[in-house]
C-alpha cells in the first residue's frame, strides 16, 4: 500500500535554545536542530521511522524549500514536491532552559497560485494507487483544493485522511474523507460549540461522522485520543511523567494511526498505536523524530477502553 502525505504550507524548522530571554537585550541562542517541517512532512518522517514507505508531496519554494526537500531525502523519505514561487517559510521553536518555557514562533503559510495548485493536483494524482492512503495535513490557503484532493483520491481507489482546521477542514468534510483527526479546538470550531466535557466531545464526533466520515478522532493532548467509527467509541490514554516536547505530537499520533491501518488493524489497535506514537514524540526534540524502540515500549502501557 502506498502512502502519500500532502503539505500545502511546509516550513524550515529551527529548534533554538537560550538560557533566558531578556527584553531589549541581545539574546544569543544555540541552534540545536534544523529540519524540514510542516505537518505532512512531520507525519512522513514519523511513518518512515516506523518502517512505512511514504512519499512526501506538497509545495516547496526557494532555497529554504530546496533545503527541506534535500534533508527529507537524506532521511530516507521519497519526495515529489511541487515548486512554488513563494519561499518555504521558516518556523522556530525556542526553548528557555532557565524557566522550561517553550516558544513556538510560526510564520504564516506561503501563498500559492492557482496554476501551482493545478500542478500539485496532477502530481498527487500520479502518485495515488488503488488501496493506497493519502494524508492531507495542515491548512490550505486555497481550501477548496482539499476537497478536490479527497475526491481525486477516491477516484484513484485510494483512501484519504484529513488533519486540518477551519475552512479547509469544512471543504474536506463536504468531500467525505475516510478519516478525520483533529484536536479539541479544531473539532469545536468545526461543529460550532464548546467541548466542555466528554459528552460534548462524543456528540461532536458523532456529528462529524454523520456527515459521511467513517472514522473521526479528536486528540486531547495529555488526555489521549477519542475516536469513533459510528458504532463504537474508543478512548486511549497514556500518562507520561516527563514531557520534553509537545510540538509534533499530533503528527506522530496520525502516523501511528496510519501505521496500524497499514497493518490492517481495527479501530482499538489504531487508537493504541496513535497514542503510543504521540507519547513517544513527547520524549524527543523536534516533530516526528520518534524511535521504534520507544514506541514498542509504550504500546503495552496504552490504556484503550470502549466507552
Amino acid at each position: 500500500m502506498s502512502v502519500v502525505t500532502v503539505t500545502f504550507h511546509p516550513a524550515l524548522d529551527k529548534v533554538l535554545r537560550v538560557t533566558r530571554l531578556r527584553p531589549n537585550e541581545v539574546n544569543r541562542v544555540r541552534v540545536e536542530q534544523l529540519y524540514a517541517g510542516g505537518k505532512g512532512n512531520n507525519v512522513a518522517r514519523a511513518l518512515t521511522r516506523l518502517g512505512v514507505k511514504v512519499t512526501a508531496a506538497g509545495f516547496q519554494g526557494g532555497y529554504t524549500g530546496e533545503f527541506c526537500a534535500r534533508s527529507l531525502e537524506a532521511e530516507g523519505i521519497h519526495t515529489a514536491f511541487t515548486t512554488c514561487r513563494a519561499f518555504t517559510r521558516t518556523s522556530q521553536l525556542l526553548f528557555e532552559t532557565e524557566t522550561q518555557a517553550v516558544y513556538p514562533i510560526y510564520e504564516p503559510g506561503q501563498q500559492v497560485e492557482p496554476d501551482e495548485v493545478e500542478a500539485l493536483l496532477a502530481t498527487v494524482g500520479g502518485l495515488l494507487e488503488p488501496g493506497g492512503l493519502c494524508l492531507l495535513c495542515g491548512t490550505a490557503l486555497i481550501p477548496e483544493a482539499y476537497a478536490r484532493l479527497v475526491s481525486l483520491a477516491h477516484e484513484r481507489g485510494a483512501r484519504c485522511w484529513v488533519d486540518s482546521s477551519g475552512v479547509a477542514l469544512q471543504h474536506s468534510l463536504a468531500a467525505r474523507p475516510d478519516l478525520v483527526k483533529v484536536n479539541a479546538h479544531e473539532l469545536a470550531e468545526a461543529v460550532g460549540y464548546e467541548l466542555n466535557d466528554e459528552a460534548a466531545q462524543r456528540r461532536a464526533l458523532a456529528e462529524v461522522h454523520t456527515r459521511g466520515v467513517p472514522i473521526v478522532g479528536v486528540s486531547l493532548g495529555a488526555n489521549g485520543l477519542l475516536a469513533t467509527d459510528g458504532q463504537t467509541v474508543w478512548h486511549g490514554s497514556l500518562s507520561m511523567s516527563n514531557v520534553v516536547n509537545t510540538v509534533g505530537c499530533g503528527d506522530s499520533l496520525l502516523a501511528g494511526l496510519a501505521r496500524a491501518a497499514f497493518q490492517g488493524a481495527g479501530l482499538p489497535e489504531m487508537v493504541r498505536w496513535g497514542v503510543a506514537c504521540g507519547a513517544a514524540n513527547t520524549q524527543v526534540v523536534g516533530a516526528g523524530f520518534i524511535g521504534w524502540d520507544m514506541v514498542e515500549q509504550l504500546l503495552p502501557r496504552v490504556d484503550v477502553r470502549l466507552l
